[in-house]
């Protein structure tokens, strides 16, 4: 770590900078929530700028349908749809070793246990809004050209099932006690990422200068593409070949909504899991993109009745628990009253009959029509 900076001005010669501590945990908060750049996760120790808040001081329930029992300091999402939990504290808090370690996975294990996509994408909406600023706006500029806003909260659900989620402690000096511990638990970790980030402050005449210093690996890192990485982008052949491994005899199950699929929706989804493979049909339709059924190579499927919120008829709960009732109908699917707002999951295995494939066959075309009626 150096310990003398320098700035050259062209009017006033060299600036000297000198180390300082943040006059507050508030203004080292708000000050990564404005410049998320400053949170750099690469090898290579390049700016890792691409972090879209969620929100500052975000609560995590303990329990379902719970109000918020902790408060994080910071809740971001990365590119590939990651969930990244920032928790800040200065040199002098001296709870800056196993209390905050202690902390950060509290609050991961609970938000993995207990966030839905869809109250991530609503408090996003709420953070910017009272910002003044578009949140359609915000998420376009964010993604770019390449990715469609659904496509992109599908995959932030994805990385929860699937439980890719990255911790990260920031403070402005990190103990060597500290280090030991990230260290060890980012090279035990495999879906989750550990890491700590040392924010150094500068401070000289009308300038400042920040050094970051990343403690820890970032297995969770989108970018890295060796075997110890997290992403892979499926797709048919990989799919079926992972699921034929699994769960050989839903294989015809899941081909028969793959051709349906084909015939009724106008493209797929397919998931970026690392053990675990998805597929989804998509209707695009008036402007709108609708998402009916999950198929996973664990052998399981799932109704998106949150992502169906957000279309006519289904954001009507009369219309949302119709479908429930014509799927719990089927033998072997068993969805619970609280799963009209969420994404509840069914064994494939209920639809190896003929007669129960047709069903929910049937049922996903009903979905297709009541869209496309709105």
């Amino acid at each position: 770590m150096p310990q003398n900076i320098f700035i050259l001005h062209d009017n006033d010669g060299l600036v000297p900078l000198l180390e300082q501590e943040y006059e507050s945990e508030a203004i080292f908060q708000t000050m990564l929530t404005k410049y998320p750049e400053l949170l750099l996760f690469s090898d290579e120790r390049t700016p890792y700028s691409n972090l879209l808040l969620i929100k500052q001081e975000h609560g995590v329930p303990i329990a379902a349908n719970g109000g918020s029992y902790y408060f994080l300091d910071h809740l971001f999402v990365d590119l590939d749809g990651i969930l990244t939990l920032i928790e800040v504290k200065r040199r002098g808090d001296t709870r800056g070793r196993r209390e905050v370690i202690a902390q950060l996975l509290d609050y991961v294990t609970n938000g993995l246990a207990f966030w839905t996509t869809e109250d991530l994408r609503k408090t996003f909406i709420h953070t910017h809004q009272e910002k003044g600023r578009d949140p359609d706006e915000v998420i376009g500029d964010f993604l770019g050209d390449d990715t469609n806003p659904e496509q992109f909260w599908l995959q932030v659900e994805s990385n929860l099932r699937n439980e890719r989620i990255r911790m990260v402690y920031v403070a402005d000096e990190v103990s060597p006690e500290m280090r030991r511990i990230v260290e060890f638990l980012s090279r035990q970790m495999k879906s989750a990422s550990i890491c700590a980030i040392e924010l150094r402050q500068f401070v000289g005449k009308g300038v400042k200068a920040f050094i970051p210093d990343v403690i820890g690996n970032e297995s969770a890192s989108s970018d890295n593409t060796s075997s110890g990485g997290i992403s892979r982008q499926w797709d048919e052949i990989s799919f079926f070949e992972e699921l034929s491994k699994k769960h050989a005899d839903v294989v015809p199950v899941a081909r028969a909504i793959l051709e349906w699929g084909k015939k009724s929706c106008n493209s797929f989804w397919w998931g970026k899991g690392k053990q675990t493979g998805s597929f989804a049909p998509v209707l695009e339709y008036d402007g709108v993109q609708c998402y009916p059924t999950f198929v996973w190579t664990s052998g399981t499927g799932d109704i998106q009745f949150q992502y169906l919120l957000n279309h006519s008829p289904f954001d009507q709960e009369v219309k949302r628990r119709e479908l429930l009732n014509r799927l719990n109908a089927i033998p072997g699917i068993a969805i619970p009253e609280n799963g009209l707002r969420r994404r509840p999951s069914f064994p494939l295995k209920a639809l190896i009959p003929e007669k129960s494939l047709l069903a929910f066959i049937n049922t996903m075309d009903w979905i297709i029509k009541e869209v496309k009626k709105g």
